[in-house]
């Protein structure tokens, strides 16, 4: 049994992590309204941009399961110390970048950044106890919405989003105390390496579909990771103390799950860089778009923002009253019709408004009740690995999205780097598409005492930046 820190002690960790995930919030909010202003300084189109963020996910889906069972084996705050450092190495390289290969290693290495919040929840757990430690994360969500706000707001340079991750770094060494529950087992190396090539072969595959290497470079990416794929998985069912659990996977009561986290990932992702895309773009020029500034784009993320927090501290009350099934089906029919009113009406800025607050406010339902879920389907020893699947896949989804969506806007164009406003309104469709396949597999819950979830407090916005669009 790991011993539990008195209250005061508590209090304080819970402190000291709420900075952590106000200067995670200022980064997901800042960077992506930035990202425009970037590609107009640095020469690369709506295709690029979509990459840049799809490598930073792509990343993200490869290191939450190793960061999160090394965390299990060796301890959280060791694994959040390093993320940290990492991530505040991608910001510097970011910042310095002249061109679009240095900004990509960049934003490859800040993906690390989804792994801060599976290892605090673990590390939480651990200090506080089961009870306390999800009460706490209530403090950490509200800090982390206000942090997007802020970053989307205000929009800190560069170099300052670089200090962020050191500040944080010296607040964790300094004040959080490491976690005493450790694991039994190894890290299954070879799964690793599998995955990251796998992986790296599909958003590569994705990526070159309509560039100039042609469709037997695309077919032949695609298939490759089709077999590494297959292997990864081959290995995972043979390996003692596997990456990823896929065996977890398909598990009755957590398969659900994981299958709304994957599609919640892929609409939420799939839409962030071709909005803000969209909204820059200068009608002038284009014939579509809103011109608008790194100002406006910061205020449009807002209502997103906004709606994803009333919808995550209003889901503990509405699923206690109504049951979790209803409130996540209700969630994804919600964004569902948000991305389909922006769809249908996008030609002004007060367009995106509403549209962009109701999907906001679906999605902060979805993301506050399935960690909620997830926890209460796990035990206390696959904490760390089980919330570190749910977050692989939703950023696996966002860069699997993210790589289509840059294909279809380097492949539909008016002319050379500039799409056709069909493109936008295709990606949007789909995005609502996603959502409503989400609408049957939230009905499908099973019935009992996990209809009811007793939500984590605010749940996951740990992607509070996906919605600075």
């Amino acid at each position: 049994m790991p011993r539990l820190a008195p209250p005061n002690a508590g209090a304080a960790l819970v402190r000291f992590l709420v900075v952590v995930e106000f200067f995670s919030g200022t980064l997901q909010g800042a960077f992506p309204v930035l990202l425009p202003d970037l590609g107009r300084t640095l020469h690369f189109g709506a295709g690029d941009q979509a990459i840049v963020l799809g490598v930073n996910y792509l990343v993200s889906g490869i290191t939450v399961p190793v960061s999160s069972r090394l965390g299990d084996l060796f301890g959280h705050r060791r694994l959040l110390l390093a993320t940290l450092a990492i991530a505040c190495v991608g910001y510097l390289l970011s910042a310095a970048a002249t061109g679009l290969a240095l900004l990509l290693v960049g934003q490859a290495l800040a993906g690390v950044l989804s792994c801060w919040l599976p290892l605090e929840l673990a590390l939480l757990r651990d200090r506080l106890g089961e009870d306390r430690g999800g009460r706490a994360v209530g403090p950490l969500v509200g800090s982390l919405t206000l942090g997007t706000i802020v970053g989307a707001a205000l929009r800190p340079g560069l170099w300052i989003l670089a200090a962020l991750p050191a500040l944080a770094l010296l607040v964790v060494w300094r004040r959080v105390p490491e976690s005493t529950t450790r694991a039994l087992g190894r890290v299954d190396w070879s799964g690793a390496a599998l995955l990251s090539l796998g992986l790296g072969l599909l958003f590569g595959g994705f990526s070159s579909v309509g560039s100039h290497y042609g469709a037997l470079m695309t077919g032949a990416l695609l298939a490759g990771a089709a077999v590494l794929l297959a292997l990864f998985v081959r290995q995972e069912l043979t390996a003692d103390s596997p990456t990823v659990d896929v065996r977890m996977l398909a598990r009755r009561s957590t398969a659900p799950v994981f299958g709304l986290s994957f599609l919640l990932g892929c609409a939420l992702y799939g839409s962030q860089s071709p909005t803000l895309s969209f909204e820059a773009a200068k009608p002038a020029s284009t014939g579509y778009g809103l011109a608008a500034d790194d100002q406006l784009l910061g205020l449009l993320s807002l209502p997103a923002v906004l709606g994803a927090m009333i919808g995550a501290l209003a889901a503990h009350r509405l699923a206690r009253r109504f049951g979790g099934r209803a409130v996540l089906t209700c969630g994804f029919a919600l964004s569902a019709a948000g991305y389909l009113g922006i769809a249908l009406r996008h030609g002004s800025a007060g367009a995106f408004i509403a549209p962009s607050a109701v999907t906001g406010f679906g999605a902060g339902l979805g993301l506050s009740l399935l960690p909620g879920l997830l926890m209460h389907r796990l035990p206390a020893d696959q904490t760390g690995i089980g919330t570190g699947v749910y977050n692989t896949l939703k950023t696996l989804a966002g860069a699997a999205t993210g790589a289509a969506g840059a294909a279809l806007l380097d492949s539909f164009l008016l002319r050379p780097g500039v799409p056709t406003q069909s493109t936008y309104v295709a990606i949007w469709f789909g995005c609502s598409a996603l959502c409503v396949l989400g609408v049957p597999i939230a009905l499908a819950l099973r019935n009992g005492p996990e209809s009811r979830p007793e939500p984590v407090p605010g749940g996951d916005v740990s992607e509070m930046g996906m919605f600075a669009q």
